[in-house]
């Protein structure tokens, strides 16, 4: 019976958190990171990639994440690109918040993965 009323709290949150996602989403939302030079020239590169196809196949679900972490890059790449500043090894730049949440979860989702093995 707990468990119920758990997941009614729980959805109840998940409503308070869209709420609060709605109300941060109309503020300025860029944050100054920095990156090594190496991984700063590799998002750059996957941003001034041309695509190998105009048409996309019919994808898994594994391949459409795949996809939307390389355009997650690409995209950073393109932050960078517009405004990275050298700092010595490493490249200054603004980033939107959200590409900075997805690479974040990215990275999360795959340290637990490798965690949990094969």
């Amino acid at each position: 019976m707990g468990s119920e009323t758990d997941y009614e709290n729980w959805a109840t949150d998940a409503e308070r958190l869209h709420e609060l996602g709605r109300e941060l989403s109309s503020q300025i939302t860029t944050v100054e990171v920095r990156v090594s030079r190496s991984l700063a020239d590799k998002a750059v590169a996957a941003w001034q990639r041309e695509p190998e196809t105009d048409e996309l196949p019919e994808e898994t679900r594994e391949q459409r994440a795949v996809r939307h972490e390389a355009a997650t890059l690409s995209l950073i790449g393109l932050a960078i690109d517009e405004t990275g500043i050298a700092d010595g090894e490493q490249v200054v730049f603004r980033l939107d918040a959200w590409l900075l949440g997805n690479a974040l979860e990215v990275a999360d989702h795959a340290d637990h993965a490798g965690a949990l093995g094969p």
